[in-house]
């Protein structure tokens, strides 16, 4: 039974962020936010669903025979959900997406969920030992996924979890009385699942992935759109994500680099010699603004240049053009890097053959910090993947570029004379880089009218270019800058250059003349709709420009929160969800359910609390975004599992409750001090080698999540003691829904407060648990 438990799990989480990879290049980075938690939902919905409709089961003397016809099930609808919404959903419109593949994907949760609930309920006195191989299993997924997705790609590791889970069926099939009729339905799952793989594997069945269907991919326009025709020439699959490189048919000197479907990047054709690039290149001179700040670089100001997302390399190619006599390029994408370089003679080697360009696989914020040397030049320019790597599905990758605190870093990084460069997409975007700007020299003790000095916008229709000067921008520079870009055709009502008096951002000149303040920017950007509010490491949702939450996060919030009060709210109003044959008075049940229900609730919320909170907070300290997911999952799921083994030594009701109310005072203990210390540690941390930093993450996840792993075994015990067993699989189904609450809760704080705030909250509720249950009130009930 610890096997399939353990392999479920393990394929539970790993299926979990399969998905999350697959309908990131299917819909948009906020939809697959709703769609995943839509699915989350199965999870506490099966444990409803058992209550509901198998109420007899833990009546039974022996182990359950339908075990692994529920691990069958799960094990059936992960690989068959996948071929059902490749072949099905495509055809839907963007808006109908979410619900459908909610509901889809929400069919292996389902029953999953009904598996574990039935495991907990028919094994309640051996919740620790079940409990800790769950979240081992999925400490082990947490990390098996990431080899799984490098070498198999998407769909064939999402089929062999399916097939993983089979087994995990035949495993449960075995604790059964001998007999063949119970090999029948595991058997049969596990031929079925392992027929599809290997046809998959073998190249006999092709499931095609609809990539492009989406208009609001932008590989759409290329694959799809009237205008351009292109088609794909090389895929590659990792745990980062999907990357393609589409040919232009029409644009025989250019292809583009997709991420996910979206994050479009060119590479160019390049015979590996600045001085004569060819003409499509010598044309980004006066057709793509970010050659634009290469006008006015004095030669002292072209030695060393930081590119944060050079992409298909075009940002390297206007560097070189500008003069520039070192570079460092900074991707974190690795496939894009080597598929650059493996068409290195159709680029002319622009990251592998020329000697003064450099190209390190990192985030660059990260890179940024760990290193030591200043830059003439910090450029960025359209660094945005419009995809998220983390486990809830809506932080986006690269959110850590743009914060108050990023550009205090660059501006630590610049040379006396450096500038940090980033081509925008439109001015919202450069508004609000403006505005993270503003606060940075605000809290510098530099007034607006002052800091306005040191910046100037300038744009065309498609893009804008936003540069901050470490020294105050001279007149002759921006008199200069404001003449050359009349015949480049770059409009005037946009930009914007400090001390020219024409017909420019009238917004912007009002800010430099202190006829206007940042707060008043901001203000009249609002009623246009958008939030340019400045945004730091703490809550670094830079692309959120809609005003208060998301759609997304608002739907998933209420809907959750609505079930999550219904499901709980019943058992303590419903008479008949009580044993009957429970011990006491009947004044006295209503008490000790109410802590029972209000302890599941408050441990899915506050237990995501923490884990999305500490995944953001680490992300940046140990720099990749998958292994960082896949380091603090696994420590963290690693830790609980050691607290639920170790939770089996608290016996009786009183050791239980006792053991629930010191554990969750040292879990709100403990991540109150991690949000005082970890500010004032990690960064002086960073130096570190990688291997030491992932020990660090591990040595302080490990004790916290070893007492978060506590309280929930505990809890499924002291319903067996207090004889409320029949209820377990309700209180697993109200735990999932407070997780799925608790996801969706995390990032809106995050948003409003920030990510310390929600750990802050999530410290409240383990000490609400706390005070609920450091007096032993519920063992003084009855016992059997």
């Amino acid at each position: 039974m610890l096997g399939g438990v353990f392999l479920v799990s393990f394929s539970l989480i790993a299926f979990e962020i399969a998905l999350s990879r697959l309908l990131s290049v299917l819909l948009s980075y906020h939809y697959v936010f709703a769609v995943l938690a839509l699915a989350l939902l199965g999870l506490g919905g099966g444990g409803i669903f058992l209550h509901l409709f198998h109420r007899n089961g833990c009546k039974e003397k022996k182990p359950s025979g339908d075990f692994p016809f529920w691990a069958t099930i799960f094990a059936l609808t992960v690989s068959f959900s996948v071929i059902l919404g490749l072949r099905v959903g495509a055809s839907f419109r963007a808006l109908d997406n979410i619900f459908f593949y909610g509901l889809l994907f929400l069919i292996p949760f389902f029953f999953v969920g009904i598996l574990l609930a039935r495991v907990y309920r028919e094994f309640p006195a051996d919740s620790g030992k079940i409990y800790g191989f769950d979240l081992v299993g999925a400490a082990c997924g947490s990390f098996g996924y990431l080899l799984l997705l490098d070498l198999l790609g998407v769909i064939s590791a999402i089929f062999l979890l399916g097939l993983l889970s089979s087994v995990a069926a035949l495993l449960l099939a075995g604790m059964q009385p001998p007999g063949k009729k119970k090999w029948i339905i595991p058997i049969f799952g596990f031929m079925m699942l392992a027929l599809v793989f290997g046809a998959e594997r073998g190249g006999f069945y092709e499931p095609s992935i609809p990539i492009g269907k989406n208009p609001a991919k932008e590989i759409h326009d290329v694959l799809y759109g009237p205008s351009i025709r292109g088609g794909i020439v090389e895929t590659r699959w990792s745990a980062f994500g999907r990357t393609d490189l589409v040919k232009l048919l029409d644009y025989p000197e250019q292809m583009d680099i997709y991420l996910d479907g979206t994050a479009g990047s060119p590479m160019y054709r390049f015979t590996g010699d600045a001085g004569s690039p060819g003409p499509v290149i010598e044309g980004l001179k006066t057709t793509f603004p970010g050659y634009f700040p290469f006008l006015s670089l004095r030669e002292e100001e072209k030695d060393d240049v930081l590119i944060i997302g050079p992409g298909g390399g075009r940002d390297v190619l206007l560097a070189l053009m500008g003069g520039v006599r070192n570079i460092t390029a900074v991707e974190v994408n690795k496939d894009l890097v080597d598929m650059v370089r493996r068409h290195s003679l159709f680029n002319g080697g622009i990251y592998r053959d020329l000697k003064n360009v450099q190209v390190v696989v990192e985030e660059g914020r990260h890179f940024l910090k760990r290193h030591k040397g200043n830059y003439d030049l910090i450029m960025l320019s359209l660094p945005v993947t419009n995809t998220s790597r983390s486990l809830e599905g809506f932080a986006l990758t690269e959110n850590f570029l743009f914060t108050t605190d990023a550009i205090a870093d660059y501006w630590g990084h610049l040379s006396e004379e450096g500038r940090l460069l980033v081509v925008a997409h439109d001015d919202i975007e450069a508004l609000r880089l403006l505005s993270l700007s503003l606060a940075f020299f605000r809290t510098n003790g530099v007034d607006e009218k002052q800091a306005m000095r040191h910046i100037y916008m300038v744009g065309s229709e498609d893009y804008l270019v936003f540069a901050l000067k470490k020294k105050p921008l001279d007149h002759q520079e921006t008199a200069f800058l404001y003449q050359a870009m009349h015949p480049l055709g770059y409009n005037p009502g946009i930009s914007f250059f400090p001390g020219v008096r024409a017909s420019l951002n009238p917004a912007l000149v009002a800010l430099e003349r202190g006829e206007k303040t940042a707060a008043e920017l901001r203000a009249l950007v609002k009623e246009r709709g958008y939030d340019i509010d400045p945004v730091s490491d703490n809550n670094p949702f830079f692309y959120k420009f809609e005003k208060g939450l998301p759609k997304s996060v608002s739907l998933v919030l209420w809907v959750s929160a609505t079930l999550l009060l219904l499901v709980a709210g019943v058992p303590l109003f419903k008479q008949r969800n009580y044993p009957r044959s429970l011990p006491g008075n009947r004044p006295n049940r209503r008490r000790p359910l109410f802590r029972v229900v209000l302890l599941f609730a408050v441990l899915g919320v506050g237990f995501m609390l923490i884990e999305i909170s500490l995944m953001q907070r680490f992300s940046l300290f140990l720099g990749s975004p998958v292994l960082s997911m896949a380091v603090l999952l696994s420590s963290l799921l690693a830790g609980a599992g050691m607290g639920g083994l170790w939770s089996k030594r608290l016996m009786t009701p009183t050791q239980t409750t006792r053991g629930i109310a010191r554990a969750s005072l040292w879990v709100a203990v403990i991540v109150l001090g991690y949000t005082v210390v970890l500010p004032l540690i990690l960064d002086q941390l960073l130096g570190l080698s990688f291997a030491v930093r992932i020990g660090i993450v591990v040595a302080l996840l490990l004790p916290l999540g070893f007492c978060m792993g506590i309280p929930f075994p505990s809890g499924i015990r002291l319903l067996q003691k207090i004889h409320m067993e029949p209820l377990i699989p309700w209180m697993w189904g109200v735990n999932g829904l407070g997780s799925v609450l608790g996801s969706t809760l995390t990032i809106a704080i995050a948003i409003r407060f920030g990510f310390t705030e929600a750990m802050i909250a999530s410290a409240a509720l383990y000490l609400v648990v706390f005070a609920l249950f450091r007096t032993p009130a519920l063992a003084e009930l009855p016992a059997e």
